[in-house]
Parts: C-alpha cells; sequence; structure tokens
C-alpha cells in the first residue's frame, strides 16, 4: 500500500489533475487487489467475499500477472471509466513492482512464460524495512 500511496502521488497531478485525491483512493485501493488470491490478505480481509477467489487460483499466479492490470483499462476505456481504470490499473502494476523486488518474485507473464523476475529482499527482514521507510520517508517529502 505504501509504494502504491507513492506511485500515486507522483502520478496523480499527471493523470487526475481536478481529481487527486479519488485517483489517490483508488491507485492504493488497486495496489491491493493482486493479493486477492491469498486467503489471508488485505483485500480478502477488508471484501470477505473475495476470499472465494484464492479458492481457485494459487498465490503469485494469473494475479501476479500483467493480464488482470490489462483487463482492468480495457474494461474501463470500453465503459469510459478512464481515470478509474488507470487509477485501478497504476495500484495493481505498483504492487506487482513491490513484489518483483523480493526473492520471490513476479512472473509477469503468468501462465504464459514461466520467467520470474526476482529480487533481493527477503520479507521480514531489515531489507523490507529499509526499503519501507525509503518510501515512507519519499511519501511524507511529496506531502510537505
Amino acid at each position: 500500500m505504501a509504494i502504491g500511496l507513492l506511485v500515486a502521488l507522483i502520478a496523480a497531478p499527471v493523470l487526475a489533475s481536478d481529481q487527486k485525491v479519488v485517483f489517490v483512493v483508488l491507485v492504493v485501493f488497486g495496489s491491493l487487489l493482486p493479493d486477492v488470491d491469498h486467503k489471508g490478505s488485505k483485500i480478502n480481509r477488508l471484501l470477505p467475499v473475495t476470499k472465494l477467489v484464492a479458492t481457485f487460483f494459487r498465490h503469485r499466479g494469473f494475479f501476479h500477472s500483467i493480464f488482470p492490470p490489462l483487463i482492468i483499462l480495457g474494461i474501463g476505456y470500453y465503459y469510459e471509466f478512464i481515470l478509474v481504470a488507470q487509477a485501478l490499473a497504476i495500484g495493481y502494476l505498483s504492487h506487482l513492482l513491490s513484489d518483483s523486488f523480493t526473492k520471490l518474485g513476479v512472473n509477469y507473464l503468468y501462465p504464459v512464460s514461466q520467467f520470474r523476475v526476482m529480487g533481493f529482499i527477503e520479507v521480514g527482514t531489515i531489507w523490507e524495512s529499509v526499503l519501507f521507510a525509503g518510501v515512507i520517508l519519499s511519501i511524507v517529502i511529496m506531502l510537505i
């Protein structure tokens, strides 16, 4: 969520000059969506009905690929909810980007490819805390 908020603050002046608050909220919400495939995720605690998704999809599978944000964009453009679609997709992609920094990584082309983009951060270690602190510091600087 923190990386989603940082990305939202960077993108809002360019993409949502007259609706920045709505845009930021939607980006942060979009940053939760990829974890719909994990039963204990924030999105599934926030919207318990989504836990059903985790029953049928494995974590870091399809919902951690490039395809869901593309589907969101396609639907949004088709129904002319462009700002909403852009915000949700940007949030979604910010989550995938942040997961790319972890050792588990992300398979952006799942199920088409087996290639994973993997980083150096192990969840729960000091490096995760360092990254988080850097993101929070960046958010604070942007808000000043």
